[in-house]
């Protein structure tokens, strides 16, 4: 049998360079790396992931909602059950000023709802595609992050997601960001800050079809 094509070799390398929890269920594996990365996950059905969503918030403190405006978010409920909450709700695009969407005016502690296109099990990363419902600043104008992940969107690597995040119907998107947990830097003498350039803290929902 002849040698495997350079491009074959390169997916079995890869292949064989996969960390050990990817043995494990890819949801399993999802949310350990989102503990590396300072974030918070769990696993939830459809009928309980509106009522983890406003258990999320509630934790936070959040008073403001700003919410994708998504299928997902839609067939879960999630915007109904925040505002029964007691959660003001804001659509994304909301019609309002940036210093409102940004906590300045208003409530302050206020949360972006979004909707991954895929996440990345062997880095706990999301990617977030913009789209006119789903605007590329969602996860960073506000001080919480809640990400809604239908199980099925998680891949074993980044190749993976962002394959699927340009196999999207119609015209590729105009920016996928991935996000690995809450935004941090080192930039002022090497110690790590939490919340400088977006979200304070980040929680996923990953929504099982079991």
């Amino acid at each position: 049998m002849g040698a495997a094509p350079p491009r074959a070799r390169r997916r079995l390398d890869d292949a064989a360079r996969l960390p050990e929890p990817l043995a494990a269920p890819l949801v399993d594996a999802f949310l350990a790396a989102l503990v590396r990365r300072r974030a918070t996950g769990e696993a939830a059905d459809a009928g309980s992931a509106a009522a983890r969503a406003v258990e999320s918030l509630r934790t936070w403190g959040a008073a403001r909602a700003v919410v994708a405006a998504d299928p997902v978010v839609e067939e879960l409920g999630i915007a109904p059950a925040l505002s029964a909450a007691g959660v003001e709700v804001l659509g994304w695009p909301a019609g309002r000023g940036w210093r409102e969407l940004m906590g300045l005016e208003g409530p302050t502690e206020t949360c972006g709802v979004t909707v991954p296109v895929a996440a990345v099990a062997e880095r706990g990363t999301l990617l977030l595609a913009a789209a006119p419902g789903h605007g590329r600043s969602l996860d960073v104008v506000s001080r919480y992050h809640l990400a809604i992940l239908p199980e099925e969107r998680i891949v074993a690597t980044l190749g993976e997601a962002l394959t699927e995040a340009y196999a999207l119907p119609g015209l590729p998107p105009s920016a996928v960001s991935l996000v690995s947990g809450p935004s941090r830097s080192s930039d002022i003498e090497k110690i790590s800050t939490l919340g400088a350039h977006g979200a304070l803290a980040q929680h996923v929902i990953v929504v099982t079809r079991a």
